[in-house]
């Protein structure tokens, strides 16, 4: 069961649907069939009154089959939208302080005209819920507690939540209303997702008392009450008996004559002051902050007893060793404990600042110590480090720790995860969400919706997964703004401000490209290749770790390229491309030969500079007399073709008669001259018309990539209708770009290994080990590929030992395995494949064995 989308009316800062209530033309004359399409009313958005029947359209939001990301400007609602969906499914919701609420009149709109007139006993919001993809189990529970006839069929239906407790069921099309039964209605919300939040006003704690895990193993705590107490309430004690014991005369001197001496009132103050920090777990805190604290612990129990999986026997031990100051036996389990932590944590492939980021655990005082341990192979405690790490652990041990009770989908829904994590660390969070919504361990598929201020939360290779609400003024309330992804981000922009991640450096590897209309088209087709399906990894580009980087002309590239390089002791991975003319040519050079800055270096090997001619070698088939190619020479003559069509119909209003002279014929044969497509093309718009309408690159580019998805969406809903040669095109654009990228993450994947080989000579086990902690049980043949292909660039230039028997055992996994087919397939027999892969670092050493035996 999915949710494909929610319907909400009259619920806090979420109104009516103003648009579809305005725009209505109830009249019999109105000329235009679309009208009458637009005021198509649902059956459960009218209301019936003494006065007639009143017409109040719900605000409807889609839902992406996995991961939905909402954004907007300040109290635009949006997590009004959170709310509203646990309302919708649950009839309550939880609160800022995550402590349930009951729907009530106080959700209802203030500023809806119903607030007013309507009697507090309707004035309750409304909600309806859209959902797919059900199980014949589903279907079959959903008619035995409904009015559903056995006998009718469906795959989806609407809910109608009313007045809280009433659920209605209306199927698709169908106007009659089938209720839920009320003696079914703890049967039926059985069957809808769970709803799960993740908190993000939560972090791992510096240290926590171990009777506070004992507590959460046993009930209770075993040791002393003083063991019980935080570190600071500890300290507070310790500090309150030396007062004591400077003040020995006041406990042990006789009782004064009078209660209210002078030495009476301190003695008193004293032991009241330990009493209370003694009978106090939480010290001073208020109610708020002691359930933080609560939660805090909870997150540490859940990172060593579930994650790690620590026995909790083990921890009652270590509480005993502890209490008993047993130093060895104490220091023998933390030992333990901490090989545990690294072996199942595997945080590092969640945090990719450091691949070598690890959780240590100390014994201190009664206490458990959290500690770091960073690349530099230095300690550093939790107080040292910035509380983003702290809450991007708590969000990391939130989603590992969490275990389904049954096997239904989950909502999982989360409110500004931003509010402390650094651009990087928010990039790693999308890793998180993206695995809660496609697991690969046996925990169902879940979907996923969140709200965000920032734009380093906005999946950029998914532009279809962001939805942007606004305010309207007035009593319009909060309204979806409809298309936002579809108009270059815009208007995300005014609710994001600028859109970073498009003109900066925010990750590890920087693509350098000539100018934007090589980042249009490469992020454009990434984007389209991955919604056919290609490999993320080796087909097309990771858009949220790769960032393509116009220079603003190809003049610029080796000054941009020199920035990137060389600005910072972080020096970040770079791959050039550019055409094959005479100006890319002159940027090679500079590129490769020219020295740069106080150590007269060239600035990139030859290997990272990667021109559009280039691919000619690699399987693109270019005219046969083009010299000079760039990178709209990858565009295949048909598709080309329609672009320039609809660039002269929309951009440059060009009469149809004109329109039909812009044919393939005619751009073909200034193709066989030797001219670009772009040349080409331009050339025949302008011969098509009297007034020399010209292309400029930039829309053109923007063009051809509308023309490619519209292609793609007739080619998937309408397949009859697409035209031989349309399709033919389309497989053309998309072999040519898969080879592109291929090439591309080749280089990448390569830069990547360079760049880290001094920090971290991975040798062929590291390599090894880290791919079985992510992969432990199964995995796609794109991740063995990526695997391997790094492997191999590893042995590059290793003399130690015998790499030629490596490699043809890699070429030997590669062909068993068929890992050159079907790249985002499961590997079979997974089994096999692990004893092959781990076969790998024996190799060497059998061949040296054999050289041996035959001198």
């Amino acid at each position: 069961m999915r949710l494909e989308a929610i319907f909400i009316r009259f619920y806090k800062s979420f109104n009516v649907d103003h648009q579809r209530q305005y725009l209505v033309r109830e009249d019999k004359t109105a000329k235009s069939g679309k009208s009458k399409k637009e005021i198509k009313k649902q059956p459960w958005e009218v209301i019936k009154t003494e006065d007639g029947d009143l017409w109040f359209p719900f605000i409807k939001i889609p839902i992406d089959p996995q991961i939905t990301a909402v954004v907007g400007a300040n109290e635009s609602g949006k997590s009004h939208l959170l709310t509203a969906i646990e309302s919708a499914i649950n009839g309550k919701y939880t609160g800022h302080d995550y402590q349930e609420r009951q729907l009530s009149p106080k959700d209802f709109c203030r500023y809806s005209d119903r607030f007013i007139i309507t009697g507090d006993a309707c004035r309750i919001p409304d909600f309806v819920t859209e959902w797919s993809e059900l199980s014949q189990d589903e279907c079959d529970v959903i008619t035995a507690c409904s009015e559903i006839p056995q006998e009718k069929k469906f795959d989806r239906f609407y809910l109608f939540r009313k007045n809280v407790e009433q659920l209605i069921i209306y199927l698709p099309n169908v106007e009659e209303p089938h209720t839920v039964k009320s003696d079914y209605i703890e049967k039926f919300q059985q069957i809808l997702p769970n709803i799960r939040i993740l908190k993000n006003d939560v972090a791992l704690p510096d240290s926590v008392p171990i009777q506070k895990l004992v507590e959460i193993i046993t009930g209770e705590p075993k040791g002393t009450r003083y063991e019980y107490l935080s570190a600071s309430q500890r300290r507070k004690i310790r500090s309150l008996l030396d007062d004591l014991l400077k003040n020995e005369s006041i406990l042990t001197s006789p009782p004064p004559p009078t209660i209210n001496s002078p030495n009476h009132e301190k003695r008193n103050k004293l032991i009241d002051s330990v009493f209370k920090q003694l009978k106090n777990s939480y010290g001073d805190l208020d109610k708020g902050n002691k359930k933080k604290q609560d939660d805090s612990v909870k997150l540490a129990y859940d990172m060593i007893c579930t994650i790690a999986k620590i026995n909790t026997n083990v921890i009652l031990e270590l509480a005993d060793a502890m209490t008993e100051d047993d130093i060895g036996y104490t220091q023998a389990l933390i030992d333990k404990i901490n090989r545990q932590l690294a072996a199942n944590l595997n945080f590092p492939k969640y945090w990719l600042q450091d691949n070598k980021f690890q959780i240590v655990i100390s014994a201190k005082d009664h206490n458990l110590e959290f500690s770091i341990i960073d690349r530099t192979e230095t300690k550093y405690s939790f107080e040292e480090r910035s509380s983003g790490l702290k809450y991007f652990l708590s969000y990391f041990i939130q989603h590992r720790a969490y275990k389904p009770s049954d096997n239904k989908p989950t909502i999982l829904l989360m409110d500004e995860p931003d509010t402390y994590l650094s651009n990087q660390a928010q990039q790693d969070l999308l890793k998180i969400f993206e695995e809660v919504a496609n697991p690969e361990d046996a925990k169902p598929n879940s979907q996923v919706l969140y709200v965000t201020h920032s734009p380093f939360l906005i999946d950029k290779n998914h532009s279809e997964r962001i939805r942007v609400l606004s305010k309207g003024t007035g009593y319009e309330g909060t309204q979806v703004v409809k298309g936002a992804a579809h108009n270059r981000y815009e208007p995300l922009r005014s609710s994001l401000g600028a859109f970073v991640a498009e003109t900066v450096y925010i990750g590890q590897c920087n693509l350098m490209v000539e100018g934007p209309v090589d980042q249009v088209i490469l992020a454009g087709a990434a984007t389209l290749l991955l919604k056919e399906g290609a490999s993320q990894k080796i087909e097309t580009l990771n858009l949220n770790e790769i960032t393509i980087v116009p220079a603003g002309g190809t003049g610029n590239v080796p000054y941009m390229t020199y920035l990137a390089c060389s600005r910072d002791e972080e020096q970040a991975a770079v791959i050039v491309l550019l055409d094959s003319d005479s100006d890319g040519a002159k940027a090679v050079s500079e590129l490769t030969e020219k020295k740069y800055g106080l150590q007269q270096t060239q600035l990139l090997n030859k290997k990272y500079v990667i021109q559009i001619g280039d691919l000619k070698n690699l399987g693109v088939k270019f005219p046969a007399k083009l010299k000079d190619a760039q990178i709209e020479d990858l565009i295949p003559l048909r598709i080309s073709v329609l672009a320039a069509q609809k660039y002269g119909r929309i951009i440059c209003g060009m009469n149809e008669r004109d329109i039909k002279d812009i044919k393939e014929d005619n751009i073909q044969t200034e193709l066989d001259k030797g001219m670009t497509m772009f040349k080409a093309v331009n050339s025949c718009v302008e011969s098509a018309s009297k007034d020399k309408p010209h292309l400029s690159k930039l829309p053109f580019a923007r063009t051809v990539i509308e023309v490619v998805k519209e292609l793609q969406k007739k080619k998937k809903f309408d397949s009859k209708d697409v035209a031989t040669e349309d399709i033919k095109a389309l497989d053309k654009f998309n072999y040519n770009f898969k080879i592109l990228f291929k090439e591309l993450n080749d280089k990448i994947y390569e830069a990547e290994m360079e760049r880290t080989k001094e920090k971290a000579s991975e040798k062929v086990k590291h390599l090894e080990e880290g791919f079985f902690n992510n992969h432990p049980n199964s995995a796609n043949k794109e991740d063995a590929v990526v695997f391997l292909t790094k492997l191999k660039l590893l042995l590059m230039g290793d003399d130690r030992f015998p790499t030629e028997a490596i490699k043809n055992k890699i070429e030997s996994i590669e062909r068993d395995y068929e890992l050159d087919q079907n790249l985002t397939e499961r590997i079979e027999n997974y089994q096999e494949f692990t004893k092959d892969i781990k076969s790998l670092k024996f190799q060497g050493k059998k061949k040296s064995e054999e050289i041996a035996e035959e001198d």
